[in-house]
């Protein structure tokens, strides 16, 4: 994502824009940058404070349009004519902008989506149009990321998937793990997690990408409390040996919870009881697989 400051000597093309945090980039935000598809453009206001739902370097993916960032620190005293100045010095066939009904700007949020149309006459450039998305909700809650990662944390993937308009997932590389479970269990990947918001712990029906593949998994997030009590984030492929190199790319989808973590003083038992997770797993990806209500994106 380029800094949108880099452009105010050669300045950017589009005649349209979308400003917002872009956070989540959930179902309100997809609306909202679909607003000005037409040779327009996204300004992704970050302030880079983790854990995301989507991180910066992934909002891209989601729609066909370029992401240009500012980062909030630099701008925060920023008067709010000085912040509608900066945009039409880097885009100065600007025709049309885009924002959700609750985006203030300027030093102290001063100015609110009524106050940019007063402020756009006063330096002239009233033949810009404002469009404000409203609120979107789904099932009567709003579609806020500050309520998708409390869902996270919940560990209510089927509401989180509903807002987001696809599964919610996680990227890492692969790590080491304890190797017991290739031995005595069942052999997991592993995934190392400093980005993504952290589900709910416990143990999840899952899909995992893997070499540009698609594969049916069950994931485990918290601690190994019939081990070591250390905090991982591990995969099981079902019905698949399959062997990863450290430092690989590895991709979680999560698509249900299926039980809390447990302690077992018996490996066995613990595997007795991910055959049962497996089994439950397996239902719940086909009957997602068969619905093809979203893409493996």
């Amino acid at each position: 994502m380029k800094s949108f400051l880099s452009f105010v000597n050669s300045k950017l093309p589009y005649t349209g824009i979308a400003i917002g945090k872009f956070d989540g980039m959930h179902k309100a935000h997809i609306k909202l940058l679909n607003l000005i598809a037409d040779n327009g453009c996204a300004l992704n206001i970050t302030s880079h404070k983790l854990p995301f739902v989507t991180p910066p370097r992934e909002r891209e993916r989601y729609v066909n349009l370029p992401f240009y960032s500012l980062r909030f620190e630099n701008i925060k005293d920023w008067d709010s004519i000085d912040f509608l100045k900066l945009l039409f010095l880097v885009l100065p066939n600007l025709k049309k902008i885009a924002v959700g009904y609750d985006f203030c700007f300027g030093k102290d949020k001063m100015s609110n989506t009524k106050d940019m149309i007063m402020l756009l006459k006063n330096i002239n450039k009233e033949y810009v149009k404002l469009d404000v998305l409203d609120s979107q909700k789904y099932n009567g809650k709003p579609i806020h990321t500050s309520i998708i990662k409390e869902l996270i944390k919940c560990g209510d993937m089927k509401n989180v998937n509903a807002m987001l308009g696809r599964f919610y997932s996680i990227s890492g590389k692969t790590i080491k793990g304890q190797g017991i479970g290739k031995s005595n269990v069942y052999p997991t990947i592993n995934i190392q997690n400093t980005l993504y918001v952290t589900p709910k712990h416990g143990v999840y029906a899952t899909f995992a990408i893997y070499n540009n593949k698609v594969y049916e998994a069950i994931s485990f997030v918290g601690n190994r409390l019939s081990t070591d009590n250390k905090f991982c984030i591990e995969t099981h492929i079902i019905d698949l040996k399959l062997a990863s190199g450290y430092g690989d790319n590895f991709k979680i989808l999560f698509i249900e919870f299926l039980r809390d973590n447990m302690r077992f003083d018996e490996l066995l038992k613990l595997k007795e009881q991910i055959n049962k997770d497996i089994e439950y797993a397996k239902i719940i990806l086909s009957q997602v697989k068969n619905s093809q209500a979203f893409s493996f994106v």
